[in-house]
């Protein structure tokens, strides 16, 4: 036998409130692995990264086909 205080009161969900709530929370589930899903798929079409850095990348001279192949005053 239960005995509650006579100003307390039952909080709890009725029946068809809890079916909604697992309803809701089953398509919210449901929509977060769907979205998961197409995010993996989506980054799986995605191009590979180049294998190597293009040959002559990092210099800083000036092509030799340019006008001002032999010029390289900086100001200095």
């Amino acid at each position: 036998m239960v005995i509650a205080h006579p100003t307390s009161q039952v909080i709890a969900a009725g029946p068809a409130t809890a079916l909604l709530l697992v309803i809701v929370g089953v398509v919210v589930v449901g929509g977060l692995l769907a979205m998961f899903m197409a995010g993996r798929r989506r980054a799986a079409r995605k191009p590979p990264p180049p294998p190597a850095p293009q040959p002559g990348a990092d210099s800083w001279d000036t092509p030799p086909s340019s006008p001002d192949a032999g010029d390289h005053n900086d100001g200095r």
